[in-house]
Order: C-alpha cells, then structure tokens, then sequence
C-alpha cells in the first residue's frame, strides 16, 4: 500500500497520474478528489440526468486509470477529463436520439440541482416569474443542436475559455466562437418565442 505524499494536494496532476500508472492508487484518488465535482457537474449539464452524470464521470475516471502510464503530458489535464467527459456524453445522447427532447420538469430534485437560477427574486410574483423564465431558458438550451450545447455549457457554466474549450473538444477557437455565437442567437430566438407566447397567453 502506498503512503500518501504530505504535499500530495499541491502536486501536479499530470506526475499524480504518472505515479498512478506506475500502481499508486492514492496518488489516482487524489486526482479523483480533485475533479470529480466538476466533471459530474458537467456530465448532468449535458444529460439533465443526476444518475447518468455520475455513471459518466465514472467512466471517465477508469479510462483515465486504465490509460494512466501511457497519456503523454500536453496541457492541464482537466481539459484531458473534460474533452472524455464530453464526447462520452454527447455519444450517450446521439444513442438516446432525444437531444432535442429532453425532460425539464421541475419535480424531480436532480433536474432541480443542476443549475438554479442566480435570481432570487423578493417577491412570489418575481420568483415565479424568475422561475419560469429560467425554466424556459433550460427548455432552450436542451434543444439546442450538441455541438451548441456542448460550447455553452463549458463557456457560460463552467467558465473554459476558449483555448480551453477548444482543447477540450479539438477544434479551433474560430469554430468555438462561432458555436457559441449561434448557440447564443438560438437561445436568444427561443426565449423571445416563450415570452411572446407567455405574454400571448396572459392577454387572453
């Protein structure tokens, strides 16, 4: 059994992962430690789905084990997690063929906890209206086309730049741009649809 390194949380995850291959499995766990909050929270972005998400950041984790001695050292090693993450994902929605029809009720406390919105308003009127509006917002992104999504999600909720996210999903920031713009004008679209219809509706 291996001993834990006293200065184990500041090492790098790339020599963390070297010493994982050569058979340390605190050193593996450290690495599990470290980005398994964020990996979940991206999986259950892209699948709206709180036991999918963990099942997906499970199987990111043992591909990473498995390919711990051969993966050569080449930017952060997140960008690595989340680049699998992703397209484990996105794979797992191509197979579904509901991309863009995904559940987004609010009754069940993983659809919930994924993501609330930032405002919460004073007043019942405004946090219903808050509440509404958000809910449109998640109709909306799920419809979105994947590759969309996939740019919105890891620019706006995970904060990748995009550099970043062009590691992650290999394609060049002029196309990381460009999703992003029209996933943006997309979502902008269908918002503005939902609250003509919702307005529509109340002046009836």
């Amino acid at each position: 059994m291996s001993e834990r390194l006293p200065e184990q949380d500041s090492v790098d995850d790339w020599h963390l992962l070297a010493l994982a291959g050569s058979g340390d499995d605190e050193a593996f766990r450290s690495i599990v430690e470290r980005h398994q909050d964020r990996l979940v929270r991206l999986c259950q972005r892209l699948l709206h789905d709180r036991e999918e998400a963990l099942d997906a950041a499970q199987e990111v984790f043992i591909k990473a084990y498995r390919k711990a001695g051969n993966l050569e050292p080449r930017g952060e090693l997140f960008t690595w997690l989340y680049r699998v993450a992703t397209n484990h994902c996105l794979n797992k929605l191509r197979r579904r063929r509901l991309v863009r029809f995904l559940p987004i009720g609010d009754s069940r406390e993983d659809e919930r906890a994924w993501l609330e919105p930032a405002d919460q308003a004073p007043t019942p009127d405004r946090q219903l209206a808050a509440r509404e509006r958000w809910h449109a917002t998640r109709n909306a992104i799920s419809r979105l086309p994947e590759n969309q999504r996939a740019v919105l999600v890891l620019a706006k909720f995970e904060g990748l730049s995009y550099r970043q996210i062009a590691e992650t999903l290999e394609i060049s920031e002029g196309a990381v741009e460009s999703r992003l713009f029209r996933a943006m004008r997309n979502l902008s679209r269908a918002q503005g649809s939902t609250r003509s219809g919702v307005s529509q509706g109340k002046g009836q």
